[in-house]
């Protein structure tokens, strides 16, 4: 939007006006993660985040179980 005003000498004065997000929607869903075995996919494609996305930390209570075809280990 510009809106100003035209006088009889040779200048233009006025205020422009630009939004910086115009029409995109805002991102609704989580803003925490814990990681996983999984990939995650946070659908935020086109849309504006409000806040930082937090990726939490592994909680100190999961454990890894891993085999190798011979081996059992839990860590």
């Amino acid at each position: 939007m510009i809106t100003g005003t035209l006088q009889s000498t040779p200048t233009i004065q006025g205020t422009l006006t630009i939004p910086t997000i115009a029409g995109v929607e805002k991102y609704t869903g989580s803003y925490t993660f814990t990681p996983s075995a999984e990939e995650q996919v946070i659908e935020i494609k086109n849309k504006r985040a409000t806040q930082n996305i937090t990726i939490s930390a592994i909680p100190n209570n999961y454990g890894l179980v891993t085999w190798d075809g011979s081996t059992l280990t839990i860590s």
